[in-house]
């Protein structure tokens, strides 16, 4: 049975959808009230062994940190205070440290490394080597996306796509027809934005799921030189909307 790491699991709907798809799933989060209620949703599959609940943080040295509490979400809590600083800031705790390696000498390397963890997912990629990787790899977009892709077109990844986080949209696909219809229909019937979006046969959570594992993500893919230009010329244009995720195969 092949592993997913889930690092940053949140409230599980990533977790789930990888445990029916049937992997092995190794569900790092640095929040202990989401790791109990995860705890108790998954009984069986931790009981079973398919599910590994780990309850810390990534942290540089693997050393205990504190977790900045966001009130408005608690799985926007950040190790890093200012990301929580307009989410509603409730305090802060001290929660277990772990890295990457530690954990995949823990538990092996991973067939796929999702990584979403408010602000600290260059401590996930940058640890990666060539001797490491995994076959396919998803992190958020931020300021130092830049860095993130030429660390991983060195260590080995060929191609890319930039996914939108509310519609699993590749960007080059996220003003297509058919949503644009589906959304103004919704619009006129007076609903808001969608809660669930259906993606390669099933549903997903919008804003609480990372969608369709990269290999059967939307989109054609990319090459490491072209994706910071196509990201750049969005910026440039104005049509980033939101919060997008780079996934990167090694094929």
């Amino acid at each position: 049975m092949e592993t997913i790491f889930d690092i940053g699991m949140y409230d599980g709907a990533d977790t789930r959808y990888y445990l029916e798809c049937g992997f092995q799933v190794i569900a790092v989060e640095a929040n202990p009230d989401l790791v109990q209620s995860a705890t108790e949703r998954f009984r069986d599959q931790i009981a079973s062994g398919q599910l590994t609940c780990v309850n810390a943080a990534i942290s540089p040295n693997g050393e205990a940190v504190e977790l900045a509490l966001s009130g408005a979400d608690l799985g926007s809590s950040s190790i890093f205070t200012e990301r929580v600083a307009y989410r509603q800031p409730i305090g802060s705790i001290k929660v277990p440290g772990v890295t990457l390696p530690q954990l995949f000498e823990r538990y092996g390397v991973t067939h796929y490394l999702k990584v979403d963890i408010e602000g600290a997912d260059r401590l996930c990629v940058l640890s990666l080597t060539s001797s490491n990787r995994p076959r396919f790899l998803s992190f958020e977009v931020s300021d130092d996306v830049n860095e993130l892709v030429e660390h991983t077109e060195k260590i080995g990844f060929k191609h890319f796509k930039i996914i939108h986080q509310l519609s699993f949209r590749e960007l080059a696909n996220q003003e297509c027809v058919y949503d644009r219809v589906a959304r103004r229909l919704m619009w006129y019937l007076g609903y808001a934005e969608p809660r669930m979006i259906r993606r390669r046969g099933r549903f997903f959570a919008s804003g609480h799921s990372s969608g369709p594992v990269p290999w059967r993500s939307n989109g054609r893919r990319y090459s490491g030189e072209e994706t910071p230009a196509r990201l750049r010329e969005a910026r440039a244009s104005n049509t980033l909307h939101g919060w997008y995720d780079i996934h990167a195969t090694l094929d």
